[in-house]
């Protein structure tokens, strides 16, 4: 099946797998196997360390390759390569399997939804904003959230924001700016971006409150203050993200206010559905004792 994962993914379970299974379709473990990773971007294939991997055995029957796609890897196509035999003195048998390395940033985290350019286009400016773009240059106070990569080489850290959340915070930007008077009601970020795409500014950085805000309600349950023999420990992250995201706020209001002042409303003078003669022009309103058409022309 087509498989795709991106970069600094954590391989495991449910990756890239293999279950071997005997004559009798009972699960059973192979006498030897190892797989090789090769890198088939360019239409040819390039081994990628070595070519006698060991795979995790967590169950009878059941092989994974434990590894993690390096931050630096070429997106595109990819193949694993099995290489076990049932017995010591059997026959090697061979499987491919091929797999995709795709950006982080220009696929969901969760794996289970799509996204239009438009969106897209949103999260990745929304992530460059957010300094969440690359954690691994940007985040340097922050444990590693995965093991070594592919090659044994370097750690890499995750990333706070899920692409799902993004979209969330997007979308409840979009609507405080559709809210905010006059109305200027929105369906999707898809018709936000057709109709005003100067307004992706404003957008964004609603949308960062919403994220800065989300990410402070994580630390008020995390943080803490601790003390003994003299010792004490204190962390308040809550208040930081408070301030950047009361800062984003006053900014978003800022913005919104302006480009509201764009949005142009015309009132014309109510009339009568059904007029007749030269008072209908005098409008709804109008009767004899006020202003007549003779008193309109001076006669």
């Amino acid at each position: 099946m087509g498989t795709a994962f991106y970069k600094g993914q954590q391989l495991g379970r449910q990756g890239l797998d293999l279950y071997l299974s005997n004559s009798n379709g009972t699960p059973s473990n192979a006498a030897e196997i190892t797989y090789a990773l090769y890198d088939f971007t360019s239409g040819a294939e390039v081994l990628l360390g070595s070519q006698a991997r060991t795979p995790s055995n967590p169950s009878v029957g059941e092989y994974f390759a434990s590894v993690i796609i390096p931050l630096d890897a070429n997106l595109g196509s990819y193949r694993i390569r099995w290489a076990f035999r049932e017995t010591i003195s059997g026959a090697i048998q061979r499987v491919v399997q091929e797999f995709s390395v795709i950006d982080q940033v220009t696929a969901s985290t969760s794996g289970t939804t799509e996204f239009t350019a438009c969106e897209t286009d949103l999260i990745r400016r929304l992530r460059t904003l957010l300094r969440d773009n690359n954690p691994d240059r940007n985040y340097h106070f922050r444990p590693p959230a995965h093991e070594e990569t592919i090659r044994q080489f370097n750690k890499v850290f995750g990333y706070i924001w899920l692409d799902d959340e993004l979209q969330q915070f997007l979308e409840q930007s979009m609507n405080a700016i559709s809210l905010y008077p006059p109305l200027t009601p929105f369906n999707s970020l898809d018709q936000m971006c057709g109709q005003y795409s100067a307004w992706k500014s404003v957008l964004l950085t609603g949308a960062m409150f919403w994220a800065l805000n989300a990410v402070r309600i994580n630390w008020i349950a995390d943080e803490f203050d601790y003390s003994i023999g003299g010792i004490s420990l204190s962390i308040d992250k809550a208040s930081k993200y408070e301030g950047a995201a009361s800062s984003a706020t006053e900014q978003f209001d800022k913005q919104i206010e302006k480009a509201k002042a764009t949005v142009n409303i015309i009132r014309g003078l109510q009339q009568p559905r059904y007029g007749v003669g030269i008072r209908s022009s005098f409008g709804p309103y109008v009767g004899r004792g006020v202003l007549s058409p003779r008193k309109f022309v001076g006669l």
